[in-house]
């Protein structure tokens, strides 16, 4: 009986850990990349939103889901993009389609203290042109769209495929 009644206690610790990890509110705030670019990050439905204004002007503003579902954003040069994100951990996980067939793989990982999160981002394939804004002109954005985000293109950041440091500033 003492055996059991240990057992389930522990499945039960386990469970709420594993729930308490997988909490993307943590996101929310605001946090400054290793290039200067500042996210405003805000956890609504499922959905982290960010708002991320870089070092050059440059507004970008993209949508990263949380529970396993596809969005489909509608606004800025992700507009028409489709992605799919869940949370595993501390970490979230999502895949990108862009209109173009453009796909990248964006993982955040939260530290343990909740002050600073690692972003990596990695072009899956490079679809059939046109990139950014559906091929419709501007290009790509400085910051966060190339791997490695706006500090590799600086060369304040790590090499290709290496992730970007945003430590929360609010």
């Amino acid at each position: 009986m003492k055996k059991t009644l240990f057992m389930t206690a522990l499945a039960l610790g386990v469970s709420v850990f594993l729930l308490m990890a997988q909490d993307p509110t943590k996101f929310n705030g605001t946090w400054k990349g290793d290039g200067g670019q500042v996210r405003k990050l805000t956890f609504k439905d499922g959905i982290v939103f960010m708002e991320e204004q870089n070092t050059n002007g440059l507004l970008i503003l993209r949508q990263y889901p949380t529970q396993g579902q596809e969005i489909t954003m509608s606004e800025g040069v992700w507009k028409d993009s489709k992605a799919t994100g869940k949370m595993v951990g501390n970490k979230l996980v999502v895949e990108t389609t862009m209109p173009t067939g453009m796909q990248w793989h964006d993982e955040w990982t939260m530290a343990a203290d909740g002050k600073s999160y690692a972003a990596l981002r990695q072009m899956v394939s490079a679809g059939n042109g046109g990139g950014f804004g559906g091929g419709k002109g501007g290009g790509a954005p400085k910051a966060g769209g190339a791997p490695g985000g706006a500090a590799a293109a600086k060369g304040k950041a790590p090499a290709n495929n290496e992730p970007e440091t945003f430590t929360k500033i609010q």
